[in-house]
């Protein structure tokens, strides 16, 4: 039987894959540089001024602008190409990264504000990035290679978060606070410059109207979003609660802080290992491995041991990735089922998803925690993760059956 791996996917694209992939790497990198810079210097900000509303705000305005762009930017993609936007989005980036670096020494309320906004417009930018990028990389990678490409961006990402947080810091501190922020804009025209050059632009077929219907009708969609969103949690869920776990059984400052450094170092890792699997097995098992290694680390991580837990948070960090990543490729799968392929909606709601993921899940964990413990808090979750691995085991047909295809739908 012919593998429909190597007979399904997007047609002949004018960008080089290697290109593609290179540009969206360097931008979500860039992207998840930016927002971990930020951590070391907000007691530093003269509007936050030791302030934990104003702090939250700044995080606020960042994920509330991005979840608004998301849907609009999904069809925008699918009508003009990946190119333009993804464009777009880098000079928005540069332009808003700027603005918040000049109003680092700005205080009050006036001050807020502008932060605020500047954070707002680096959402936008980077549900811009995002979107585009992965788009990008699906629409010039045939499925069986974009297992691989989908990892090695995800574990760019990854070392977006690590590398944040102490070089932001580390820039800080030796030129001032407008350093780290002056250097994502560099890094953001630049990005931008190679973007125009290697990247030439996608054929965009018309489209009736945009996709989102379609997609979200499809059989086994809710088994991607909820792929997604316990990814999303995995990431998340730990990092309320976990620190002050650790904290209880004797942890320093250091030590949290090294133990989770590890464990964005080993999803990094994992990433394009597990792209690399999915591209030669069914992406859906490997989703299933990643949910029950991240079962088994949520365990682990409520265990009364500092190296039970670490290991827990290191197994889940792992786990994260082995489900996000076949999960991007199953998203290309699910958008080449509508005609013509949709990869701008199919890559807007895994952001939606993602994104919704990240934030319910903190509030989740303190709430659980509160109301139970931590330890309690972890099995619920690992019960829920194994679950879907269970789901996911069960043989079927496949994660996303074919559509109804009429010429020229969208």
């Amino acid at each position: 039987m012919t593998d429909p791996k190597q007979t399904t996917g997007p047609e002949p694209a004018s960008a080089k894959p290697a290109a593609a992939l290179g540009v969206t790497a360097l931008a979500l990198g860039v992207d998840m540089f930016l927002y971990g810079a930020l951590v070391p210097l907000l007691p530093t900000l003269p509007a936050v001024d030791g302030s934990a509303i104003a702090s939250g705000a700044l995080f606020a305005a960042y994920a509330i602008a991005m979840l608004a762009a998301i849907p609009p930017v999904g069809v925008w993609v699918d009508r003009s190409g990946p190119r333009t936007p993804f464009v777009a989005g880098l000079v928005g980036l540069a332009a808003a990264t700027v603005l918040f670096a000049l109003a680092t020494g700005a205080g009050g309320t006036s001050g807020l504000i502008i932060l605020c906004a500047a954070r707002a417009a680096q959402g936008v930018a980077a549900a811009i990035s995002w979107t585009a990028g992965l788009s990008l990389i699906a629409a010039t990678h045939p499925p069986a290679q974009r297992g691989r490409a989908m990892g090695t961006a995800l574990s760019a990402i990854g070392a977006g978060l690590l590398l944040g947080p102490a070089a932001g810091g580390l820039l800080a501190d030796s030129f001032g606070p407008r350093a780290p922020f002056l250097l994502v804009a560099v890094l953001a025209v630049a990005d931008a410059a190679a973007r125009v050059l290697l990247i030439r632009r996608l054929p965009a077929p018309e489209r009736t109207g945009p996709a989102y219907r379609r997609l979200a009708t499809a059989p086994r969609f809710p088994l991607l979003v909820t792929l997604t969103v316990l990814g999303a949690v995995a990431i998340s869920f730990p990092e309320p609660v976990l620190p002050l776990h650790l904290f209880d059984l004797g942890l320093g400052g250091t030590g949290i802080g090294l133990a989770f450094a590890a464990a964005a170092l080993a999803g990094s890792v994992a990433a394009p290992l597990g792209g690399m699997i999915a591209d030669r097995i069914e992406p859906r098992r490997v989703a299933a491995a990643g949910a029950l290694v991240t079962a088994a680390g949520l365990v682990l991580a409520g265990r009364g041991s500092v190296a039970f837990s670490i290991t827990g948070l290191v197994l889940v960090a792992l786990g994260a990735q082995l489900i996000l990543t076949p999960t991007l490729v199953l998203v290309g799968t699910l958008a080449e089922h509508v005609q013509p392929p949709a990869y701008g909606a199919a890559y807007a709601l895994y952001n939606l998803a993602y994104t919704g993921g990240l934030a319910v899940a903190p509030i989740a964990a303190g709430s659980l925690a509160a109301t139970m413990s931590i330890p309690a808090a972890t099995i619920v979750v690992a019960g829920c993760a194994l679950l879907v691995s269970g789901v996911l085991a069960r043989p079927v047909r496949g994660v996303v059956e074919p559509l109804p295809r009429t010429p020229g739908s969208a």
